[in-house]
């Protein structure tokens, strides 16, 4: 699992961060909102944990910007604030658990594993009666054996089967694909034909004016 951390304290950043390294799984973290925000692709991640009193842009302001993005990834804050003004405006916003610092990181992963159990997502599925895709490896099978697609061809499937059943808009493709460059939508629609090339014209449904959804 691919994990987003962000803490300002070092110390405890690397503590969590390699705690969740032995148990397998790979961590970005970062200290500052801001340099998150920059640095880091959001759509990338299967869980965020994030302080909220840090530098230039708080955790509070991190999952606006991750709701506004349309994102159901699992959030996690971890916080010395205790009041329940800040608790109750952290589930408004809408994080999935509020840990109080200090806390046993034991204690982080079982909250984790219970948030992941609500989230459950396999890490490679059928979605057509020849097709199957590994999320840990970004692999598209058609029939067993690899389809070759380009990197941003592969990206446009990744975000459509994560958010497998729903509709993905133009402007969420285009932000985990392309990220700041500016693309004409109908840069997408080409990708889009080149991937049917392969895995058939009805896998991949357009929902004009709006985007695209894998059921």
């Amino acid at each position: 699992m691919k994990i987003l951390l962000l803490e300002d304290d070092h110390l405890l950043r690397k503590h969590i961060s390699k705690y969740l390294e032995l148990k397998g799984h790979k961590v970005d973290s970062f200290a500052d909102g801001e340099e998150l925000l920059e640095n880091a692709n959001l759509y990338d991640y299967d869980f965020f944990i994030l302080d909220i009193n840090v530098p230039n842009f708080s955790g509070f302001d991190i999952l606006e910007y991750i709701k506004g993005k349309h994102l159901d990834t699992p959030v996690i804050f971890i916080s010395a604030l205790v009041g329940i003004d800040d608790i109750k405006k952290a589930f408004k916003l809408g994080c999935s658990d509020y840990l109080k610092k200090p806390f046993e990181l034991a204690e982080l992963e079982i909250r984790m594993e219970n948030i992941l159990s609500k989230f459950h997502r396999e890490n490679r599925i059928k979605f057509a009666d020849n097709l199957e895709y590994d999320f840990d490896n970004k692999i598209l099978y058609k029939n067993g054996k690899e389809i070759i697609l380009s990197k941003k061809q592969n990206d446009i499937m990744n975000i459509l089967l994560k958010n497998r059943g729903k509709v993905v808009p133009f402007e969420t493709i285009a932000d985990y694909v392309w990220g700041d460059t500016s693309i004409d939508y109908r840069t997408i629609s080409s990708h889009l034909r080149d991937i049917r090339k392969q895995i058939g014209s009805d896998v991949v449904k357009n929902v004009r004016g709006v985007g695209y959804i894998i059921k």
